[in-house]
């Protein structure tokens, strides 16, 4: 069945492109004037109206060409038309789709071995990446993209991913990884004249960031004013405004008393006030807020509600929760109310998730087609010669024989597993049992015995032991009602909500999504237990330890795996294992029990935000 697939795939990849051929050839030679006049007419219009950044315009023309493209099987022109999708959208903030339409670009720049384009479009991808704060796909997209750019010719391109794994980096406050790459930047500027100016100084801007968040503010500050002397930098731009920003917010770093820094922060908020710069705004409103959070509290406020405002405009989820963490822990400084903001920070964490899965889904299913495409080809070459052809036979039975040892060894570790797991949940409810009936029991007797002695009671000490003893049986009676059987038929998912809702009281909100009928039901039994046990140990966490005011747990799932996302508002730790308490290194064990991988996340006052991903 495979040999069958391969050969016809071949005869697609000969013969189809014989036949367009054909067809395309004798328009060409007879009246292709009409097609050629109608594809530079649209392609002028289209440049025109893109100019004047009526990119709805312009996307529905180019859609009129892509369909033009697809009837008479012009591949350039389809690529072509992909990418401006892709683009205008992206400058629309329709990222899903800008995306989407990247993706398809992509796949034919790379059947047709346009390492170029390719990379090019990878490069897009990442952006769209970082800027839905899937940092993780942004990296690994990007260096992808690398992969496909050679110099000099490149060279620009290759700048640009550079720099956008470096805002990576940075991103996630690995700031030497970000310097370096940083570095390779500042390389490739010196020994080239195809990177513009103004990118020029876009990287530069980047550098002088990293260089503050290192504390090396002298050279970051340093290279800001170089900025801001260049003769380029036009007045009252959106430029100018950005490096004013960066530039106050590092004297504000350096020394909190400078009084320079909020003057410079304020010529920049008026300049991008004038020129409506949107997500400008959002970056001179944030910096306010965070310059102000120690000094007032009001002034702090009303610019991260400034900074909120102008996010929800944008559309931009990533803004919105940034934003939101500085509102919350403002709000409930000053004691007001927090319900608004906790179900915008839930719904929007849970909206940003889908999206940057779906993003990832798209992308890795291409990867996987072209990975397998090129297996297949290579598969057709090794059949051309009848040694070959039986050294492969040889070759298969080989691994379908190692394959089938290695899944008869996987299903008997997974049974052992599977019991051994069984055992251990077994031998605490036994255990849970034994602390209830005899020691509670005992406890009560004792209880009992106390109560029945007036003498004893009169005396001080006495009550101190009655009261100290009925809180020893009521924990008794936590533990037995903690090791209780969970429930893993159709009551599992209610089970679990109520599990949730038992966390939470007048001062902590607990957030979840509905989940649709049936949504457990491909969970096998011993991992439903396991996911409870995990999401008890998380709450529990929570209320020891975190002060958290408000808690977001959602579940998703796709055919092969479950996800599990967790965010609080609470005081958070350091992130580093080290530090874990008992609690999380438990969570960190039934992980590992599920196969699954994690990611704790979390900075001290910022809260936690725990990503759980394990096979269904």
């Amino acid at each position: 069945m495979k040999h069958l697939f391969a050969l016809s795939l071949f005869f697609v990849l000969i013969l189809v492109p014989i036949a367009c051929k054909k067809q395309v050839l004798p328009s060409q030679e007879n009246s292709s004037v009409p097609n050629f006049s109608f594809t530079d007419s649209i392609d002028i219009k289209i440049k025109k109206i893109a100019k004047r950044k009526q990119y709805d315009s312009a996307i529905a023309l180019t859609e009129k060409l892509l369909r033009f493209s697809i009837i008479e099987n012009d591949t350039m022109i389809r690529a072509k038309s992909y990418f401006r999708l892709g683009y205008y959208n992206m400058e629309l903030q329709n990222y899903e789709p800008a995306f989407d339409y990247y993706n398809e670009a992509y796949k034919i720049y790379l059947a047709i071995s346009d390492s170029t384009m390719t990379g090019s479009m990878l490069r897009s991808m990442a952006n769209i990446q970082k800027t839905l704060g899937d940092l993780t796909g942004s990296q690994t997209t990007a260096l992808n993209g690398l992969s496909f750019l050679k110099p000099p010719s490149d060279t620009h391109k290759i700048a640009g991913l550079s720099h956008t794994i470096s805002v990576v980096f940075k991103e996630q406050n690995e700031y030497e990884e970000a310097l370096n790459w940083s570095n390779r930047v500042m390389k490739l500027i010196e020994g080239s004249s195809s990177i513009s100016a103004k990118d020029i100084r876009t990287y530069q801007n980047t550098r002088a960031n990293i260089l503050v968040l290192k504390k090396e503010y002298d050279q970051g500050i340093s290279l800001f004013q170089n900025l801001l002397s260049d003769a380029a930098v036009e007045p009252n731009s959106g430029e100018q405004a950005m490096f004013l920003n960066n530039l106050g917010k590092a004297l504000w770093l350096q020394d909190p008393d400078n009084k320079q820094s909020e003057s410079l922060m304020t010529r920049s908020l008026a300049i991008r006030n004038q020129i409506k710069s949107i997500s400008g705004l959002i970056s001179s409103h944030t910096n306010f807020s965070k310059y102000y959070f120690q000094k007032n509290a009001e002034k702090a406020l009303h610019h991260a509600l400034e900074a909120l405002k102008n996010a929800k405009e944008l559309k931009n989820n990533v803004s919105i929760l940034e934003t939101l963490d500085l509102v919350i822990p403002l709000k409930k400084r000053m004691a007001l109310d927090l319900g608004e903001e906790a179900i915008l920070y839930s719904q929007t964490q849970n909206q940003l998730a889908r999206t940057q899965q779906k993003i990832r889904s798209i992308y890795a299913v291409t990867k996987y087609d072209n990975d397998a495409l090129a297996n297949d080809n290579l598969l057709l070459k090794a059949q051309k010669a009848e040694k070959d052809l039986q050294i492969t036979i040889y070759l298969a039975g080989l691994v379908l024989s190692l394959f089938a040892i290695g899944f008869v060894v996987y299903q008997k570790n997974q049974q052992r597993k599977r019991t051994r797991m069984e055992t251990e949940y077994t031998t605490e409810i036994r255990v849970a049992k034994k602390i209830h009936d005899e020691l509670g029991n005992d406890i009560f007797y004792l209880m009992t015995q106390i109560k029945n002695d007036p003498t004893f009671l009169r005396d001080d000490t006495g009550f101190m032991v009655l009261e100290g003893l009925d809180k020893v049986y009521q924990k008794a009676r936590d533990i037995s009602k903690e090791h209780t059987p969970i429930k893993t038929d159709v009551s599992y998912g209610n089970e679990l909500i109520e599990l949730l809702n038992s966390y939470g009281n007048d001062s902590i909100k607990i957030i979840t999504t509905q989940l649709e009928p049936g949504f457990w039901d491909i969970l096998p039994k011993e991992k439903k237990i396991q996911l409870f046990w995990i999401v008890r140990e998380l709450m529990t966490n929570m209320r020891k330890y975190s002060k958290a005011t408000f808690v977001g747990i959602t579940f998703g799932k796709t055919k092969k795996s479950m996800e599990l996302n967790y965010n609080d508002n609470g005081i958070g730790f350091e992130n580093d294992s080290g530090t874990w308490g008992n609690g999380l290194r438990y969570v960190e064990n039934r992980i590992q029990n599920l196969n699954g991988s994690f990611n704790f996340d979390s900075v001290p006052e910022k809260g936690l935000t725990v990503k759980i991903t394990f096979p269904i």
